[in-house]
């Protein structure tokens, strides 16, 4: 993925507070899911190595789509239509005329089905704050925090959590690294959080655009971490451990 290391990293003050997003480890995007990402199933435990290390020095929210039968983003919705076809949709919401470039999914994670249950092996407790997104059949919300268009139509309710619970650095987890993962980074930096990667516990859908992703991320001063292990010596000189 190229030069990762700490030069693009800024150390936060020891009273910063940090927050774990697990996004979308969901059947679907894993091994025999309608929508499985490649390698997905193998992040899990590093995930749950990841809770397990920071167990009492962060929360953990776990986001999960939650789609009507007839969301935008799948081709059955439209006509004549296959995976990854990209359409022009226009749809109106509120009285606001929205057009947007799509790329068209395989039908997945659809509300109340097993594809949408979160997989297996990954641990998560009753303490975590549960996302649900993608309910609005008219918009895509690949981010945690909500649709595409800043989250105006649909806005979950996290931000909210974050602000209420003074979270101010967001470490992201999940699949897919170029999609969810990537669209919940850009919405976290512009809502003033400094953001996290750890790319050994995310897996994207092509090495091309997931490369693309991570590099936007880099630019934008996203810190990206190669292994648990560099994020562990990062975390351990930041807080004087």
């Amino acid at each position: 993925m190229g030069n990762t290391s700490s030069t693009n990293k800024v150390s936060p003050a020891k009273t910063n507070k940090f927050i774990l997003g697990i996004i979308d480890v969901q059947l679907d995007f894993c091994k025999g899911g309608a929508l499985a990402v490649g390698d997905a199933d193998s992040i899990v435990a590093r995930i749950n190595k990841f809770r397990f290390t920071y167990c009492q020095e962060m929360m953990t929210f776990v986001t999960e789509d939650c789609h009507p039968v007839n969301h935008m983003s799948f081709c059955t919705t439209h006509a004549n239509k296959k995976m990854y076809d990209k359409i022009t949709y226009e749809t109106t919401i509120n009285g606001d005329r929205l057009v947007t470039e799509q790329t068209l999914w395989s039908k997945h994670c659809v509300r109340g089905t097993d594809g949408a249950r979160l997989h297996g092996d990954l641990v998560v407790t009753n303490a975590d704050i549960r996302i649900k997104k993608g309910e609005i059949p008219e918009v895509e919300s690949y981010s945690a925090f909500g649709d595409e268009f800043g989250n105006k139509y649909e806005q979950t309710p996290l931000n909210k959590i974050l602000k209420e619970n003074n979270i101010t650095d967001i470490v992201l987890v999940g699949v897919a690294t170029e999609y969810c993962v990537y669209y919940t980074a850009l919405d976290a930096l512009r809502l003033g959080y400094t953001v996290h990667l750890i790319l050994s516990c995310t897996r994207g859908v092509a090495k091309d655009t997931t490369k693309d992703a991570i590099d936007d991320l880099l630019a934008k001063r996203v810190n990206i971490y190669e292994t648990l292990d560099e994020f562990y010596n990062y975390f351990k000189t930041t807080r004087g451990k």
